[in-house]
């Protein structure tokens, strides 16, 4: 008789990955569905940074350039139909954070307005009043510190919050940038995603400027400035505190200022993964032309900004820490570090390239056990992690982007899977609270025509 039927493997492609701390899988893009030019960027982000197909949802924005929407609006356009999409694809029990695309609103009409990501973070469940205008409420993710010579928790990654918190795990996002009026041109934010992912494991050996003024703007938080300087120096990482605006330097790894007028182009050359900010009302206020808008740091050459999208006031628990850069140099992503450096994230809006992770070790992974030299129909994979530093216990096994194991080994049995190309994703994960990923693919045909003789 006829032997079993037997599948033929054809490596379509590899796909080494570098490491991160919020992995890509783990991350929801949202792309406006009316809009050409917001799918396209989402796209073009997800292809940089290797996140899974399924992790893609479009959802129908109403309006065409609105800068702000009414909380019903947000419910129904945008906050429903994205958590219909993640069912639809199967990933909603593996996504930590959310990173919105171009042309969405930026400011949701409750009382007192929110930002989307303010939002989303609270999962649409609209803190009291009183908590959102005087920056009284208390991220769960906030790591301090809460004043001059208070305690600041470690800094440690999503995957870890989320074991920590569980049903109370919030729901962070970024917007990959912002285009229209008084934004970004989509060449600008491409080039900014496109900094984020060049600035993976580099170890800058740039420069963090604290700018320091008698603007009430930089006074409210100019007491975080030592105490990161001095978490920072304990890293290897260069700041400075100066009094004036730095000119024409070629090293800005990132920079706090309190101003209601900046110009980032005169600082000179950012490095890859910079982050810079200015403490100001209306910076995310993009129908006003009041005040300087984040987008002129992503214009200067920034790959991450911040501002809030309505009049904060000098409250330094609605913006960036200091601690920011101590979080990003201890190798959390750009997001993780956001939001671990800002105790009431409400009314924020943060840009660029939420994956950006420019302290990541270099490490990699490879997934041995699918050869396609071997005619069979199963298959024992398993990972073989290069590190120099890390240990990683922990596997997660994804087939065609939807997760199929955990473990340090996987039984995969081709027959179960129907004719033509497939992909199997793996992901390594570090102990520590810095939870270090790395993963790679491998794509695969399986072709069941194939036969060997009798038996």
């Amino acid at each position: 008789m006829k032997a079993l039927m037997i599948l033929g493997f054809v490596m379509a492609s590899l796909f080494p990955r570098v490491s991160l701390a919020l992995g890509p899988h783990e991350l929801l893009v949202l792309a406006n569905g009316k809009s050409k030019e917001s799918v396209e960027i989402a796209r073009r982000y997800m292809s940089l940074r290797g996140i899974p197909d399924e992790n893609l949802v479009y959802v129908p924005v109403p309006g065409e350039n609105s800068h702000a929407i009414s909380r019903d609006d947000f419910t129904r356009f945008i906050w429903e139909p994205a958590l219909k999409g993640m069912r639809k694809h199967g990933v909603e029990d593996r996504i930590l954070a959310w990173a919105y695309s171009t042309d969405f609103p930026v400011m949701i009409k409750t009382a007192p307005p929110m930002s989307i990501q303010g939002v989303t973070f609270v999962r649409n469940r609209i803190p009291v009043a009183e908590q959102v205008q005087n920056g009284k409420f208390s991220s769960p993710l906030f790591a301090g510190p809460n004043g001059h010579g208070k305690l600041v928790h470690y800094s440690q990654t999503f995957d870890v919050y989320e074991r920590w918190l569980d049903d109370e795990m919030p729901l962070p996002s970024m917007m990959l940038g912002v285009t229209g009026e008084r934004g970004n041109s989509k060449k600008e934010v491409l080039e900014c995603l496109e900094r984020g992912l060049a600035s993976d494991h580099t170890a800058p050996k740039g420069t963090i400027y604290f700018v320091k003024s008698g603007d009430v703007r930089s006074t409210c938080r100019a007491w975080q400035f030592p105490m990161a300087h001095q978490a920072l120096s304990k890293l290897s990482v260069k700041s400075v505190i100066v009094d004036r605006f730095p000119e024409s330097k070629k090293n800005v790894m990132g920079m706090l200022v309190g101003a209601a007028q900046v110009n980032p182009g005169v600082a000179g050359h950012y490095l890859l993964g910079a982050m810079a900010e200015h403490l100001t009302s209306a910076a995310g206020v993009f129908n006003s032309s009041h005040q300087t808008k984040l987008t002129a740091w992503i214009s200067a050459g920034a790959s991450g900004s911040a501002g809030t999208v309505t009049e904060p006031f000098s409250i330094w628990t609605k913006f960036p820490n200091a601690y920011f850069y101590v979080h990003y140099a201890g190798g959390c992503t750009m997001i993780e570090s956001f939001f671990q450096s800002i105790r009431s994230p409400l009314q924020i809006l943060l840009v660029g390239d939420p994956l950006a992770s420019p302290w990541k070790p270099d490490d990699s992974l490879v997934i041995k056990g699918l050869k396609n030299d071997k005619l069979q129909t199963k298959f024992i994979v398993t990972a073989d992690v290069k590190s120099r530093l890390g240990f990683y216990p922990r596997f997660l096994f994804l087939l065609d982007d939807l997760v199929v194991g955990r473990g340090k080994t996987f039984d995969l049995d081709v027959s179960r899977l129907k004719d033509g190309e497939h992909k199997l994703r793996v992901v390594g994960y570090s102990t520590g609270l810095v939870a270090n990923q790395v993963f790679a693919e491998k794509k695969f045909l399986v072709d069941k025509g194939m036969y060997v003789g009798e038996q």
